[in-house]
């Protein structure tokens, strides 16, 4: 390549880049989303315990013995259900994952805690995984 070529293809890469920044600089920043109701948490909460059997039975087919990955799995099944909450009501991803956590720390109530399902709220070790071959 001759010199000329190299020094207006420095000249684009760094005109093309002063674009870009100066768009980003001065874009809007999007609207804070609104605080999540009561009811909204609640239903948050009850949205996301209701699949949890589901994500579990899916992440232990997916990876059997395995339990770091299921539980890595499970959390990204996870994941995707509270951004599309959050994205749908237009409420922040905080206030589903706050709606969540405290769902799973409420007291149980002891006349229905035999009824209640048992949600995992411990964090697996990370362990080497299994070898499969």
């Amino acid at each position: 390549m001759d010199l000329l070529t190299q020094i207006s293809g420095f000249f684009v890469a760094v005109a093309v880049t002063a674009i870009v920044v100066v768009r980003a600089a001065t874009a809007p920043a999007p609207p804070p989303p609104r605080p999540a109701t009561p009811n909204e948490r609640a239903h948050f909460a009850s949205a996301v315990a209701s699949h949890e059997d589901d994500w579990s039975a899916r992440a232990a087919d997916d990876f059997p013995s395995d339990n770091w990955s299921q539980r890595d799995h499970f959390h990204g099944q996870e994941a995707n259900t509270v951004r599309d909450l959050a994205n749908n009501a237009g409420v922040s991803y905080e206030d589903v994952l706050r709606a969540v956590d405290d769902d799973l720390h409420r007291p149980l109530d002891p006349r229905s805690a035999a009824r209640a399902p048992r949600r995992i709220v411990n964090a697996v070790p990370c362990q080497p995984r299994p070898i499969f071959e």
